[in-house]
């Protein structure tokens, strides 16, 4: 896609899909990320707290990922 098309999708609303391997968790934040309007993205600080706590705790998904690449 040219930069055109690639603003034109994103604007009304494509995002990428998920990777391959990537748990749904991961991709749920990466979309919130993406999120179209900027006060409904996530701070720095929530994203550091909330992968902190995927990769420590619960994220088994999370952990086994980066343990295999």
């Amino acid at each position: 896609m040219t930069n055109a098309e690639v603003l034109r999708q994103v604007e009304q609303g494509y995002r990428l899909p998920r990777p391959l391997n990537c748990p749904q968790s991961l991709y749920e934040i990466m979309l919130e990320c993406w999120h179209k309007c900027p006060e409904s993205r996530p701070s720095f600080n929530s994203l550091q707290y909330r992968l902190e706590d995927q990769y420590t705790e619960g994220g088994t998904e999370i952990h086994n990922l980066s343990v295999h690449n």
